[in-house]
């Protein structure tokens, strides 16, 4: 497997068939979680309600909980799980990002905060009627919606093609920008967390972790990660993040 992750780093242009490095089962739901990385926030909003969530405590489910969602501090973690216990998570969701939840056909659905959270719900009915609704939301909203649809395919193309390596590489690079282009960050979630996020076992996430450490390309202590070689991780994640 280092053999085959240091030729890949050399030539970006072989086949997803000649990069599969790692056996992993690949699990394909569908995107249920919209982002939004915009300075904007939904404070200042109409019939704006805050709530706070402890860690670990899951955002309570059902019709009265749709809505618009916005992250003031903290971390979401949203998904669904079967009901034979199997998770995906879709999503964590950052500061000043957005999750759109619609209580429908999906009973499984969870969004569970990773730590101490605040967040800015907006209710279903006051975006119903797109006339009646406030310029500032209502732009909030179409740019959330216009970034889903490429989310989606790269989601798609990463858990239907990539293998460990490429996934966990665009994990970390996607979690560094959006935390403003930082080189460093404390993981909120757990291996497992990253797992059922990537389609991986935490036995796998924590074998990757340490042949991207082995080749310098990350520093790894505990939840603690580091990124020391970043254009290293952008060829290996390449496929996914030219998509």
């Amino acid at each position: 497997m280092v053999e085959a992750l240091s030729q890949y780093t050399q030539r970006r242009k072989s086949t997803f068939a000649d990069r599969l490095g790692l056996d992993e089962p690949t699990r394909r739901p569908a995107i249920n979680h919209l982002r939004d990385v915009s300075a904007s926030t939904l404070s200042g909003c109409r019939n704006g309600k805050t709530l706070e969530l402890k860690d670990r405590q899951e955002l309570p489910m059902g019709p009265e909980a749709d809505g618009l969602y916005q992250v003031v501090s903290g971390m979401l973690q949203c998904g669904v799980i079967s009901e034979d216990g199997r998770r995906w998570i879709s999503g964590f969701i950052l500061p000043r990002e957005v999750m759109l939840f619609e209580h429908g056909e999906i009973q499984s659905e969870i969004a569970q905060a990773l730590c101490p959270t605040t967040l800015i719900k907006i209710p279903r009915s006051v975006f119903v009627n797109p006339s009646c609704m406030d310029p500032h939301l209502y732009a909030m909203i179409t740019s959330s919606l216009l970034r889903t649809h490429n989310v989606a395919l790269r989601f798609g193309l990463m858990l239907g093609r990539a293998n460990a390596a490429e996934r966990l590489a665009f994990f970390l690079l996607d979690l560094m920008k959006r935390l403003g282009g930082r080189s460093n960050a404390r993981l909120l979630m757990s291996r497992a967390d990253i797992g059922d996020h990537l389609g991986l076992t935490s036995e796998t996430v924590t074998r990757t972790f340490t042949l991207l450490q082995r080749h310098n390309y990350a520093r790894v202590s505990g939840r603690d990660v580091e990124i020391l070689n970043p254009t290293a991780l952008e060829h290996l994640a390449a496929a996914i993040l030219t998509a």
